[in-house]
């Protein structure tokens, strides 16, 4: 893989204590970044960090905890960081919540379905509040990541009366709802940045190995399903690669829009996620989740 200079570069990764975050954390700070890495647990955070800064033998890699689903931790961690921070180069939404025993929505204190909330509201929340910064760091780059499963799913939209899981729910299509989503906020925004130095990508991830840490929870006969499943997977590793040519290569800022399924390898979405209207209308319901916001991205 072409070797990066990534010295001078503030990089944030969401989700970034284990697998591909974790992965690409490594790969990003032996490249020269400063990587905040943002997860959940403020344990497996400490741990993941000792791990990274020692495999990147880097000491400017650093951790701040933050719950994806909870807006008022994401509005205290850009509080936090722009105190610490005057620049954000790359911006890696990696996080995500999709738990397989999940058996009826789940609402966060704050009242919103947890895994929109996570895979989508919070991204959307997190990149408004540091457009500033990104704007001020130009040439910028913000990067979200949907699921090669959605192929699964050809005729997804999104569901404006089944926010909540209210109609009806499955955990498997709440995360595919959610990524969907993801995918359609990456072409609204690429549009609507076009001109300001900030390019906007998605990476689609295929089939990944999930870190043993991550599958503790599960049942026995779902352990043996993800083993046998393994055997066929990339690693988290070989998937981070993707992250990384977005936020080094010259094509992460000179195009944008892009939908990627590894280094140079661009996909096609579903034909609803091209749809201008329902982008629009994604838009604004977002923003209404999250209208304590104060933004120009409008």
């Amino acid at each position: 893989m072409t070797l990066y200079d990534l010295s001078g570069k503030v990089i944030i990764i969401t989700g970034a204590n284990s697998g591909i975050g974790k992965a690409a954390s490594i790969k990003l700070a032996r490249l020269g970044a400063t990587i905040v890495m943002v997860c959940r647990s403020k344990e497996r955070g400490a741990q993941a960090l000792d791990e990274v800064r020692s495999e990147a033998e880097s000491t400017k890699v650093e951790l701040l905890q933050v719950d994806m689903s909870l807006q008022r931790e994401i509005r205290q961690f850009v509080t936090e960081f722009k105190r610490r921070y005057e620049y954000l180069h790359v911006l890696i939404h990696n996080a995500a919540n999709f738990d397989h025993t999940q058996e009826e929505p789940v609402l966060t204190d704050e009242g919103l379905e947890t895994i929109f909330a996570t895979n989508h509201l919070g991204p959307f929340l997190m990149t408004r509040l540091l457009f500033d910064l990104l704007k001020a760091s130009a040439p910028s780059r913000v990067i979200t990541v949907a699921s090669k499963g959605l192929i699964s799913y050809p005729f997804l939209d999104i569901e404006f009366d089944n926010l909540y899981g209210e109609r009806n729910f499955s955990v498997q299509h709440a995360y595919y709802h959610s990524k969907q989503a993801q995918v359609m906020f990456t072409f609204d925004l690429a549009e609507r940045l076009r001109g300001t130095g900030i390019s906007v990508h998605c990476v689609r991830v295929g089939n990944v190995a999930i870190p043993n840490e991550r599958l503790s929870h599960l049942p026995h006969w779902m352990l043996r399903m993800y083993e046998l499943k393994r055997k066929f997977s990339m690693t988290p590793e070989k998937m981070a690669d993707t992250y990384v040519w977005l936020a080094a290569d010259p094509v992460g800022e000179l195009q944008t829009g892009g939908y990627w399924d590894a280094p140079g390898i661009s996909v096609k979405a579903n034909k609803n996620a091209y749809n201008k209207e329902t982008q629009k209308r994604l838009w604004a319901v977002s923003d209404l989740f999250t209208s304590s916001v104060e933004h120009d991205l409008d």
